[in-house]
């Protein structure tokens, strides 16, 4: 019998493939991975497992387009497409399995939950929220209202309200479901970290700051001594973030530095995620005062965004608006340019609403400081050539 695509194996299928935690997942009654695929995701090679099991993937889903016999190949391509930063493989493959489960069942909740967490890991948390509210209104039948299902399909839920600027429900709902994993002996101890980490972000929104540093702490014991824990630049990061917020700057700057190392050590030098940690830290550099420093961390975040040709995400624009602030009085005609890509992605943003909205409001207000920067250097060039 087939084994059954539920909210656990959905947790699976995002975690670092180094464990046999895919083959958990095989079933005889499915066409499993490639061997070579697996052991290129092992050895920390996700692009070349991921052209392995494409072209399986590709050839089982033209026998079996309307049957289940695929699962663990999308499971799998998911898995390999968002460690090596190919997003949209993941998404078609996110796609094709939910196609295929069952109808109104824990595998239709799994699979909704595994495509809205592929469009909130690039921003598309309009898109993402209601595949969330129907797998949460699943899992709680399922499980009722303290399953790990329930736990972890509130924390995404979580993230999406904080992207909405709904930072007090989101708080709420986080500490929910921190609540219900920590209670949980089968909840996959990354996700927990995950969930206490967006926690801590969410608390630290809100100024209550020490209670974030408690949350994120326990986050940090549990990622793991030393460098080895997948989630431990997250925790890194979030917690350098918190700091910063407080402005206490210099403590800040260990931490965000070696969430740097971490990232880039764990996904390379032109991942998305290592992206974002450069992002953070080189906004804490302009703090610190050094500008040179910063600049270097910025032009380097935003180089995964260029070559991607996708400045819709709000790590795009934030970056391009901070390298545009800074080179403005040394080279206005960059900043121009850097302001034109923020500007394009903030517009990009605005119109995924069919709505006015609070989330519409809240992405809109946010983008301010993008269209005033804009409107600010245009005078300044205009004066110049005056």
């Amino acid at each position: 019998m087939a084994a059954r695509l539920t909210f656990r194996s959905a947790a699976l299928a995002l975690s670092l493939c180094t464990e046999p935690a895919c083959a958990a997942l095989q079933s005889a009654e499915r066409v499993s991975p490639p061997a070579g695929a697996i052991a290129a995701m092992d050895a920390g090679d996700p692009v070349r497992a991921l052209a392995l099991t494409r072209t399986a993937g590709d050839a089982c889903g033209a026998r079996s387009a309307t049957t289940d016999a695929c699962t663990d190949l999308w499971l799998f391509i998911i898995q390999a497409a968002l460690v090596a930063d190919r997003p949209a493989e993941a998404e078609t493959a996110a796609r094709r399995l939910l196609a295929v489960v069952p109808a109104d069942s824990e595998e239709t909740a799994g699979a909704q939950l595994l495509l809205a967490m592929v469009l909130q890991s690039r921003g598309r948390h309009v898109e993402a929220e209601p595949l969330l509210r129907a797998a949460l209104n699943t899992a709680l039948r399922v499980e009722g209202t303290d399953g790990v299902g329930v736990g972890m399909i509130a924390g995404r839920m979580g993230v999406v309200l904080i992207a909405f600027q709904r930072v007090a429900e989101a708080e709420a709902m986080l500490r929910r479901a921190v609540a219900i994993l920590s209670a949980k002996s089968d909840a996959p101890p990354e996700l927990l970290v995950s969930v206490m980490i967006d926690h801590g972000l969410a608390l630290g929104m809100l100024d209550r700051h020490a209670e974030a540093e408690v949350v994120l702490q326990r986050a940090l014991t549990l990622s793991g001594a030393g460098d080895t824990g997948k989630t431990l630049p997250a925790a890194l990061m979030a917690s350098g973030l918190g700091l910063a917020a407080q402005q206490r700057y210099g403590e800040a700057e260990p931490a965000l530095r070696r969430a740097v190392a971490l990232y880039e050590r764990q996904y390379g030098k032109l991942h998305f995620e290592t992206a974002k940690a450069l992002l953070a830290y080189g906004t804490l550099l302009r703090h610190l005062g050094r500008a040179a420093d910063a600049e270097v961390m910025l032009r380097r975040a935003i180089i995964p965004h260029a070559l991607a040709g996708d400045w819709s995400t709000m790590e795009a624009v934030t970056t391009a608006v901070a390298l545009g602030e800074l080179v403005a009085a040394r080279n206005p005609l960059e900043a121009r340019l850097f302001f034109a890509r923020a500007g394009l992605g903030a517009r990009l943003r605005v119109g995924q609403y069919r709505d006015h909205g609070a989330a519409a409001q809240a992405e809109r207000a946010s983008f301010a400081q993008v269209f005033v920067g804009q409107v600010q250097l245009a005078w300044r060039l205009a004066h110049e050539r005056t």
